[in-house]
């Protein structure tokens, strides 16, 4: 997913951006669902779609001479190359960071691989699970004293092709005082190592897992009340952490008796304080809504209170369609759907999206 998320992103800016699909079904994530309703169609993978908006399609087996042939010629023309071909891949066709830059100066080749070219995990087949267990992101997801927790999804992939894409964007812009391209590496190990605040806290400790309370950034721990607690119609986070938000929780709850005469920094401490907490903010909560909750908590009393939105709730919501976070777009066969628009404005504007396109669309216009 790296490199079509890339691909989509530079799309996206108003890049012409060739997808080349190996017959005969295409891109695998054609048939990987979810699928849009009505049929498991290589046209409907919703995965697909969202992915490869704003692109062209070429079906090319390069696997063959004579494919590998039209490939170059498509190389030759290019500004940018992205690729996740491992060292196996490169092996067996004879591919090194010279084979395309020798009748192409300017290439800015992408290679997006889970651990690279080189070292001792170069020749590894990965996942998103095992990205994020190397990555150490998994170390501080779940519950205390129990297994880690996975973070569903492609995350791995999407970083690491946003990482992908700023690299072009430099090597475009270096380029344009060399006149040489580069050859760059991204791998999602690194992206992941790179992502988060280390597992390390402030004071050289390592991070715990901490269930459904934030992660602490201090051995000391937050305050009482900085966790996620279910409402009547679903999940709201508290955050914050300071003494005067600890405070003001207090007095929303009405229990000013809780840090009365006592030190802020030594509420960590008292294990079962945090447990009585979250009892009293479920108290408070019976009867009320997720967005009566937000309203009364963050207008009223100045916290840092947030529903737990679901997808179909993320879409519907209002900052998101003043932003114009999504556009609709008609595709021949998936048919009208909801996209995420790229998460960058210009001059107020949102970037235009397009369609993903149909298995082999644009072979006549490219081969």
């Amino acid at each position: 997913m790296a490199g079509p998320y890339c691909g989509k992103l530079l799309a996206a800016l108003g890049a012409e951006v060739i997808k080349v699909e190996s017959p005969p079904f295409g891109d695998p994530s054609r048939l990987t669902g979810p699928f849009l309703p009505n049929g498991d169609h290589p046209e409907k993978s919703a995965l697909f779609l969202h992915n490869n908006t704003g692109k062209k399609s070429v079906l090319l087996d390069w696997s063959t001479n004579q494919g590998f042939k039209s490939l170059k010629r498509l190389i030759a023309d290019a500004d940018v190359l992205i690729e996740d071909w491992d060292l196996s891949t490169r092996r067996t066709k004879g591919v090194d960071a010279n084979t395309f830059v020798s009748f192409n100066s300017q290439l800015i080749e992408v290679s997006i691989t889970p651990f690279g070219l080189s070292g001792p995990y170069s020749k590894w087949k990965s996942s998103p699970i095992v990205q994020m267990a190397m990555g150490a992101i998994m170390n501080i997801i779940g519950i205390p004293d129990r297994e880690p927790l996975m973070i569903p999804g492609y995350q791995p992939d999407y970083l690491a092709g946003t990482n992908a894409c700023n690299s072009v964007a430099i090597a475009l812009w270096e380029r344009d005082h060399s006149g040489q391209g580069n050859f760059l590496e991204i791998t999602m190990l690194e992206t992941l190592a790179n992502l988060h605040q280390a597992p390390l806290d402030m004071e050289g400790g390592i991070r715990h897992r901490n269930g459904h309370r934030q992660s602490a950034l201090s051995t000391r721990g937050f305050a009482p009340g900085v966790c996620t607690l279910e409402a009547n119609d679903g999940y709201v986070t508290f955050g914050g952490g300071s003494q005067g938000i600890w405070e003001q929780l207090c007095l929303m709850m009405g229990r000013t008796d809780l840090y009365e005469g006592k030190d802020f920094t030594d509420l960590t401490e008292d294990k079962e304080l945090s447990d009585k907490v979250d009892w009293l903010l479920v108290k408070w909560m019976e009867g009320k809504s997720r967005a009566d909750i937000h309203r009364e908590a963050s207008s009223d009393w100045q916290l840092p209170v947030a529903p737990v939105l679901t997808i179909s709730e993320t879409i519907e919501d209002i900052q998101f369609i003043y932003q114009g976070s999504f556009q609709e777009l008609d595709h021949p066969v998936a048919g009208r759907s909801v996209y995420p628009s790229p998460p960058s404005s210009i001059n107020e504007k949102r970037l235009p999206l397009s369609r993903a396109p149909l298995l082999g669309e644009h072979n006549s216009e490219y081969l």
